[in-house]
């Protein structure tokens, strides 16, 4: 697995022109100049030659060039007409023949500007449009967080630790099992990122105005507000995030004695599964699968559907006027 170790951040999205093509031979200083870097071979498996020549670079790109178009589908990452990384997919063999392994680098001056996250996007929905594929996927090192972030941005749902299944630089490594398939939600669920809480913060306050503030009291609505500006009441909670493309659109975030401490999506979403998608999340990461929530008159019965019961009459604290609800599973949900 081709890696590389990105300090992307969510919405950080690159201000250039990304894409990806086929590999030309100009190409190659480009191409010898972003391998000829500890950090990027780091992250990769072994078997490139070091320092990575530029006729190491023309040797791959004919390579390339000359490769089975149904096997191999790698290209060139450009970014405003410079080749500032690589990207593939190499079909499998057997019966896994409609699966693709995903393999990238960038150049490490690139990092950090989204440019990686969109390449995988690109070369996703190509593969899905126009090959008989179905399923992509990577194996990062375990520790290569930046790499992680690219695949679930990018849409790819986390499958598992496979561990000691590497052995690179000295050291036994485990590797994550990242996968996307034609058929994955148009909405993929996952725990945000610290970077990223602002914009499910924002979310709420967008949500909440819309659809519960008209059923508060002015006392209630600054009480919300001065929720989601309590820096260490928000340090506190664990955030679930659902996204269309870069932009969160739910949100669901859990404090303490599972307790669920705020749930919004977006009104153009609605009735789209998220809400239940980003519940049914939330759920895997817990054994006993009882939860609590104070909800808002809204949202009694969106909690009804999900299988939530009253356990109180209506209460109103501080303008905030909530029923208490619990949920009950009998058989342990995790997997």
């Amino acid at each position: 697995m081709e890696q590389e170790q990105m300090k992307d951040t969510y919405g950080h999205k690159s201000a250039m022109k990304i894409s990806i093509r086929k590999w030309e031979t100009t190409d190659a200083k480009a191409l010898a100049a972003a391998l000829s870097n500890r950090k990027v071979m780091n992250n990769l498996r072994d078997g490139l030659p070091y320092p990575y020549t530029e006729k190491d670079a023309l040797a791959y790109i004919h390579l390339i060039i000359n490769s089975d178009a149904n096997d191999t589908f790698a290209y060139a990452i450009d970014a405003d007409g410079t080749a500032v990384g690589s990207i593939g997919a190499f079909r499998q063999g057997n019966i896994h023949s409609r699966t693709a392994e995903l393999g990238y680098y960038l150049a490490e001056e690139y990092w950090g500007k989204g440019i990686m996250t969109e390449a995988v996007r690109q070369l996703c929905e190509k593969l899905f449009i126009e090959t008989d594929i179905l399923r992509v996927f990577a194996e990062p090192f375990a520790y290569n967080i930046g790499s992680r972030k690219v695949l679930e941005k990018a849409g790819f749902q986390f499958e598992g630790i496979l561990k000691n299944n590497a052995f690179k630089n000295g050291q036994v490594l485990d590797m994550a099992l990242y996968a996307y398939t034609k058929q994955d939600k148009q909405f993929p669920v996952r725990r945000l990122y610290p970077e990223e809480i602002q914009s499910a913060l924002d979310l709420c306050w967008e949500v909440f105005l819309q659809y519960e503030a008209p059923e508060y009291s002015e006392e209630g609505i600054q009480e919300f507000r001065k929720s989601l500006e309590d820096k260490e009441r928000t340090r506190n909670l664990q955030f679930y995030g659902a996204f269309e493309g870069d932009s969160l659109v739910g949100t669901l975030c859990m404090r303490e004695s599972q307790h669920i401490g705020g749930f919004f999506v977006k009104s153009a979403c609605h009735r789209k599964g998220i809400g239940r998608d980003l519940f049914d999340t939330m759920r895997r990461d817990y054994d006993k699968q009882e939860f609590t929530v104070n909800s808002s008159p809204y949202a009694v019965e969106i909690y009804r559907h999900l299988g939530f019961e009253v356990i109180d009459q209506e209460q109103t604290v501080n303008g905030i006027r909530f029923t208490p609800m619990k949920y009950v599973e009998k058989q342990d949900y995790k997997q």
